[in-house]
C-alpha cells in the first residue's frame, strides 16, 4: 500500500508542474479572486536594506525585517548573489521581475525548522529524525534585474508551512503584508 501512495504523490506533483509549464506563473489576488501573471512586474524597494555578514538574504515577515521567520506564516526573502564577511547593501531601486518559477520545500520533523539554500532551491528541514508530520511550503522565485545592482538575484516568497493537501502559494496580499513598507510589487503600467 505505501508503494501505491508514493506513485500517486509522484504523479500528482508531476501533473502539478506540467500545469505550470503550460503558461506563465500566476499569483492569486484575493480581492478579485483572480489569478494574474507575475512575470514582467516591478519590485520597487522603497528603502535601503542591509544583508548581514555571512548571509545572502534578508527575511521579511509581517512588514518587518527579521533574522528568522515563523515558517507557518507567509514570508519573503530578498537575496544577493555572493556571501560576504561584510554587510551588503541593497539600495532603494526598481527591479524588473524577468522570470518566475515555483518550488516547494518539504518538512518532516518534530524538531524546530531550519531553512537552507543552495542556488535557487530552498531546503527545509529539521533535526528530529524525520518521524514527524509531513508539511510543505510553496515558494515563488522571482528573478530580479536592476542595471546598477546586478548582485541582487531573487525575491523569494513562500506561503505558510502546512499539510500537503492544504499548503498553498502565497497570495499577492500575503506578499504585500510580508514586505510591508519596505517594498511594493507593481503591475506594469501602474507606476
Amino acid at each position: 500500500m505505501p508503494y501505491k501512495r508514493v506513485i500517486f504523490i509522484t504523479l500528482l506533483f508531476t501533473f502539478h508542474w506540467l500545469l505550470y509549464a503550460c503558461g506563465p506563473m500566476t499569483i492569486k489576488d484575493t480581492t478579485t479572486q483572480s489569478y494574474i501573471p507575475i512575470q514582467g512586474w516591478i519590485l520597487e524597494l522603497h528603502q535601503n536594506v542591509v544583508i548581514p555578514p555571512g548571509r545572502t538574504r534578508v527575511f521579511f515577515q509581517r512588514g518587518r525585517i527579521l533574522n528568522a521567520i515563523n515558517e507557518y506564516e507567509p514570508h519573503c526573502q530578498l537575496r544577493v548573489r555572493d556571501i560576504s564577511e561584510q554587510p551588503q547593501s541593497v539600495h532603494a531601486d526598481r527591479f524588473t521581475i524577468d522570470r518566475v518559477f515555483g518550488n516547494f520545500g518539504e518538512v518532516v520533523s518534530n524538531d524546530r525548522i531550519r531553512l537552507a539554500a543552495a542556488g535557487p532551491t530552498v531546503i527545509v528541514g529539521g533535526g528530529g529524525g524525520g518521524n514527524g508530520e509531513n508539511r510543505l511550503i510553496y515558494f515563488y522565485f522571482m528573478k530580479l534585474h536592476a542595471d546598477k545592482q546586478s548582485h541582487v538575484t531573487y525575491l523569494v516568497c513562500g506561503g505558510g508551512s502546512d499539510m500537503p493537501a492544504l499548503a498553498k502559494y502565497p497570495t499577492i496580499q500575503d506578499i504585500y503584508n510580508s514586505l510591508g513598507s519596505y517594498a511594493t510589487l507593481i503591475l506594469p503600467g501602474d507606476g
